[in-house]
């Protein structure tokens, strides 16, 4: 419901009000002492960072319509850091003779100066109907000057209302189709490293450090495929680049299917991070520019997707258990072929570049 009407709101105050509460909760679980206060805390964080991350991406969207694509590659890029340096803290911690409480501090003393900071700047990020109002107005009259001289300018319209937006968007089948291929990008991420670790523990007898370790060579593939991202796309454009890298990272997976012995697999699950990075990141770029003036209803649609969320873990862990874990690798294939599917089907619109 708030991504819903975020358009109509102010999304630095969104920002601001989720970062204090993400804050306010890893700080509480820092100092939980059961499990119904874990699991409180639990949610309240999940809640805060959606809707922090949720108004945070839809500012960045709306403030630079015409470069969607290499907004969110950048989006990645910094998410996928952040993955490398969350274990990374919480193995420091542990070194320093702390715990995962001291980590949780931590990170919630880094949201706090974060949010100190996003008040006390002077810039606000694009909010909802009343920036774009003006922004609006401000275009119109660029194009308007520069009429008699024959030039063309690309106005960005004031967001629609959150329901006649959503009725729109619900007659959007590309907008559904991209989404979906966003949502099946869960298949490369946490899930594939679980995967990988166990066989690497199971089928390769390696240490439970060292199959953990697995999980870092993913995301250090994941940094440098989402750093790459951005060049690419600048240089080919995101059809050219969507198809190449789900066809490469298809390729990869059956190298991971197939390796024998922990250093070829650690490779090629490096492989699988370095393809797949740029999916979800263009995949929800050609959706927001589906629905170009309303990137909150495209973010409370995204919510219809979490059903794969929530069924993907235990239908591969079924297919593990009866299959084996090498069938519950080659059936995440089926994410690089929806991408690839989409980006060769569905061509750009007038509304998208690349």
């Amino acid at each position: 419901m708030i991504a819903l009407r975020s358009d109509a709101l102010d999304r630095r105050k969104l920002v601001l009000g989720g970062q204090c509460a993400l804050a306010a909760a890893l700080l509480g679980l820092s100092w939980a002492r059961s499990p119904w206060a874990v699991a409180l805390g639990l949610a309240l964080a999940g809640t805060a960072s959606g809707v922090t991350c949720g108004a945070a991406q839809a500012s960045l969207v709306a403030s630079d319509p015409g470069r969607t694509e290499r907004v969110l590659a950048r989006w990645s890029l910094f998410g996928a850091i952040g993955d490398v340096l969350t274990p990374l803290l919480t193995a420091s911690a542990l070194a320093l003779g702390r715990s995962y409480r001291a980590a949780l501090g931590a990170v919630a003393l880094v949201v706090a100066a974060q949010c100190a900071a996003l008040a006390c700047s002077g810039r606000r990020p694009a909010t909802g109907r009343g920036d774009d109002a003006a922004a609006e107005v401000r275009a119109t009259g660029a194009q308007e000057g520069a009429g008699h001289e024959g030039a063309t300018h690309d106005v960005r319209k004031a967001p629609e209302p959150p329901r006649q937006a959503l009725r729109r968007a619900v007659r959007l089948p590309r907008l559904w189709a991209w989404l979906f291929a966003a949502a099946s990008c869960t298949l490369l991420d946490e899930i594939v490293v679980a995967l990988a670790a166990l066989r690497l523990r199971g089928d390769e007898g390696v240490a439970e450090a060292l199959s953990s370790a697995a999980g870092t060579t993913f995301c250090l593939g994941s940094v440098a495929g989402a750093a790459c991202t951005d060049v690419a796309v600048r240089h080919w454009g995101a059809r050219r680049v969507l198809v190449a890298s789900g066809v490469a990272c298809a390729l990869a997976l059956t190298l991971l299917c197939a390796a024998r012995g922990a250093g070829w697999q650690c490779a090629a699950l490096l492989a699988v991070g370095l393809t797949c990075a740029p999916h979800h990141a263009l995949a929800m770029a050609r959706a927001y520019d589906e629905l170009p003036d309303n990137p909150g209803v495209v973010q409370a649609i995204t919510q219809a997707f979490v059903l794969i969320d929530v069924a993907a873990p235990p239908a591969l862990g079924w297919i593990a258990d009866r299959l084996g874990l090498r069938a519950a690798i080659g059936a995440l294939l089926l994410q690089p072929l929806v991408v690839v599917a989409c980006a060769w089907r569905l061509r750009p619109s007038p509304r998208t570049r690349g």
